[in-house]
């Protein structure tokens, strides 16, 4: 809605004096609601023909009143006087009878009196006055949130609203409400299964899949609006197609809710779209939980996130001038809430370098009270506009990059940057000063303002500021050694499950070998039958005889141990203390080992080591024996720490942990190779750090997340490097 009392401008009728101009009527179609808002008074004007909606102080609306066309304005100004005796101490006869002749000029204006060709003249010169020839990042915003009407939708939802009636009863929200709890607490039991459902959310098919479901529940989302401003008695004349960021989704127009006396009514058309949304996301929770692994239980997953946390995050986000906006105004009672934040903040601007007062035009439009939290509601939204802004910008650099056309994301954010922080900046100072011209020594404020300013800004750009850097991270074994068998043979028994605690010698399996056993036998036989045949020869007369059963009987004894000593290798044995960290050892029951082949790992668990991947920006804040923290999924509620070694660096990784991965659970964004292996897209160093393990509750494999306390830096060297990594590093060269 727009403020009535813009224009001052007076428009001379003919007439012997202003005092006996008859301003033509007030139209008798338009629709009137009294509403409150912050305790004062107002009327929301609609005009049927336009479909355009205004809001008026009551003062003001009376005075409307009163323009019959009949009275002349000294008529006006004598009723107006009566019923408004106030106005009589605030101002004069000349300046009362100025403006009502204004505001006559408004309303004509604004095409609220019954038509003349004044008026009609006058809005054609106001059009011409307010047109400005579009800049090419105004073109370029426009295609962002580019809106296209196309049909009138209010019959079909007459008809629809019909038939639906029972959604807005108490039955139909208890319904709804059980739905959503319900769908809450089979979330709440699934979590997780949320987990490895995202490892395919990423995919290029499966993005595609969810941009088609977007549209699809926008279309829903939509609809939700509009068959609840007709529930409760709006008018909808407009539904079409909007173009957001490139993106097709449909838009109905409900401000015709804003007739609603009921604040609680406008609220539900406002949160309707949201509504219906977390009660599909809980049908969708509710689905995907009991049904099969494939293509269904995907399609589930996506509807359930794009219906609730896309929802959350977006369109009841406050912050953006969706949903959660127009509920909050209506919850606040503050009608454009933005604007009036952002007048806010220029007045707090202008007070504090400038000094004075606000002005008493200014004054009525601003908001009575908790000024405060306005103006950091409207710098936290002016920021994070920024913030999508830049991000759309990022986005279009990546994607352009291959072509060589990069430099247009950036162009992008440079624009947002100028004309979202660096305009809108430039000209509040530049009227500021430009009003303040003509009094003397008007300067003097503003300067000293400004280097108290500085002084601070510089005091603060020197002050330290540690770096910290957060990333997954992964425990790994300090040293770890393989158990292998050293001859061939078939896992007879498996004595070690994973987890369990094993001392150095300790047998972990036995391999079954028939051909090594029999040569134990064989040879025992044979050494049996040599000692006989020393017995034999001991008291005979042939002494030669007796020498060669000796030497036989000893090269038999050396074929046994021999044999022997290979039997003993069937048994495969710990070679140091630790913990199995092999799963699912079960399986290779039964299976063939050749020499050398692995059968379990076994660590030792104090202390870990943890294995932090960084980028190269991040890697370069990082030194030896800096602090680290942990904090792992499986432990939440405690914190490790441990240091960073002095081999801190490895080198750069052609192959990550599966668990970093962005699919796989991770946040790494990383393509197989020709081998297969997941090789990351960009750099990736190796961060090792030694951590203490003293009650041995951690375990290899577990993952978590590492806070890294890095450089201290003074804070402009922090900034500048941001400025830095920011730009391109093409137009750095």
């Amino acid at each position: 809605m727009t403020a009535a009392l813009s224009i001052t401008e007076v428009t001379e009728e003919a007439a012997s004096s202003t005092d006996d101009i008859v301003p033509s009527a007030l139209r008798s179609d338009l629709a009137i609601s009294h509403q409150l808002f912050e305790g004062r008074a107002f009327a929301i004007i609609k005009d049927p023909l336009s479909l355009k909606y205004f809001r008026l102080p009551a003062e003001d609306y009376a005075l409307a009143g009163l323009f019959d066309g009949r009275r002349s304005v000294r008529e006006i100004r004598e009723a107006f006087s009566r019923s408004h005796p106030h106005t009589g101490l605030a101002q004069n006869e000349a300046a009362l009878t100025q403006r009502i002749v204004a505001f006559a000029t408004e309303l004509l204006t604004a095409g609220f009196l019954e038509a003349t060709a004044a008026g009609a003249r006058r809005q054609l010169e106001l059009q011409r006055l307010r047109y400005k020839p579009a800049t090419p990042w105004g073109l370029f915003m426009k295609a962002l949130f580019l809106k296209l009407p196309l049909w009138d939708p209010d019959a079909l939802l007459i008809r629809m609203e019909r038939h639906m009636r029972w959604i807005w009863s108490w039955g139909g929200f208890a319904l709804s409400m059980i739905i959503l709890l319900a769908g809450i607490a089979v979330f709440a039991l699934n979590f997780p299964r949320i987990s490895p459902s995202l490892n395919d959310f990423l995919t290029l098919p499966n993005l595609a899949l969810v941009w088609v479901l977007t549209i699809l529940v926008k279309i829903i989302h939509e609809f939700g609006h509009g068959l609840t401003c007709k529930h409760y008695g709006g008018e909808v004349h407009e539904m079409g197609a909007m173009l957001l960021v490139f993106s097709p989704f449909l838009y109905v127009d409900v401000t015709d809710s804003y007739l609603f006396p009921k604040r609680r009514h406008r609220i539900l058309v406002a949160a309707a779209g949201i509504y219906i949304e977390l009660i599909i996301a809980a049908i969708a929770t509710l689905l995907w939980s009991v049904s099969q692994p494939g293509p269904t239980q995907q399609l589930l997953f996506n509807l359930m996130l794009i219906t609730s946390v896309w929802t959350i995050l977006f369109n009841a986000n406050p912050l953006m001038k969706f949903d959660g906006y127009y509920m909050l105004t209506d919850i606040l009672g503050v009608p454009n809430l933005r604007a009036k934040a952002q007048m806010c903040v220029s007045d707090l601007c202008r007070r504090l370098f400038f000094g004075g007062v606000t002005p008493p035009a200014v004054e009525r439009l601003l908001p009575r009270k908790n000024r405060g939290w306005f103006v950091l509601y409207s710098i936290a939204a002016q920021l994070y506009l920024l913030e999508i802004t830049l991000g759309i910008a990022m986005i279009f650099h990546y994607l352009l990059e291959p072509y060589g056309l990069s430099w247009l994301g950036d162009a992008i954010g440079a624009g947002a940057v100028v004309s979202m922080l660096i305009v809108p900046v430039s000209r509040f100072f530049s009227q500021q000063f430009s009003q303040s011209a003509a009094t003397p020594g008007a300067w003097r404020r503003p300067l000293r303002a400004f280097g108290l300013l500085t002084v601070v800004v510089a005091g603060l750009m020197f002050c330290p500021w540690q770096i910290k850097v957060e990333r997954p991270a992964v425990l790994r074994p300090l040293q770890a050694d393989w158990v292998r068998a050293e001859v061939p043979g078939r896992l007879a028994e498996i004595n070690v499950v994973a987890g369990q605690t094993v001392q150095a010698g300790d047998a972990v399996a036995v391999l079954s070998n028939l051909g090594l056993t029999s040569d134990v036998e064989k040879n025992r036989f044979l050494v049996e039958r040599a000692r006989r045949q020393v017995d034999l020869m001991l008291g005979s007369d042939a002494p030669a005889y007796y020498q060669q059963a000796k030497a036989m009987l000893a090269e038999q004894e050396v074929a046994l141990a021999e044999a022997e000593r290979l039997a003993a290798r069937l048994t495969l044995r710990a070679t140091e203390s630790g913990v199995v960290l092999t799963p699912d050892l079960e399986r290779l029951m039964a299976g063939s080992l050749r020499p050398g082949d692995a059968l379990c790992e076994i660590a030792p668990l104090q202390p870990l080591q943890l294995y932090i991947p960084l980028n190269e920006r991040q890697a370069r804040h990082i030194r030896a024996g800096q602090k680290v923290e942990l904090r792992v999924s499986a432990r939440s509620s405690r914190t490790y720490e441990g240091q960073v070694m002095e081999d801190l660096k490895t080198a750069p990784a052609t192959e990550l942990p599966s668990n970093l991965i962005a699919t796989l659970g991770g946040d790494i964004a990383a393509e197989p190779d020709a081998d297969g292996k997941l090789k990351p897209l960009e750099v990736t160093y190796g961060i090792l750090v030694s951590l203490p393990n003293e009650d041995i509750s951690l375990r290899p494999g577990m993952t978590g997340t590492a806070r890294i306390h890095g450089d201290t830096l003074p804070l402009w060297k922090v900034l500048w490097l941001n400025a830095l990594d920011f730009v391109s590093l093409d137009y750095r060269l």
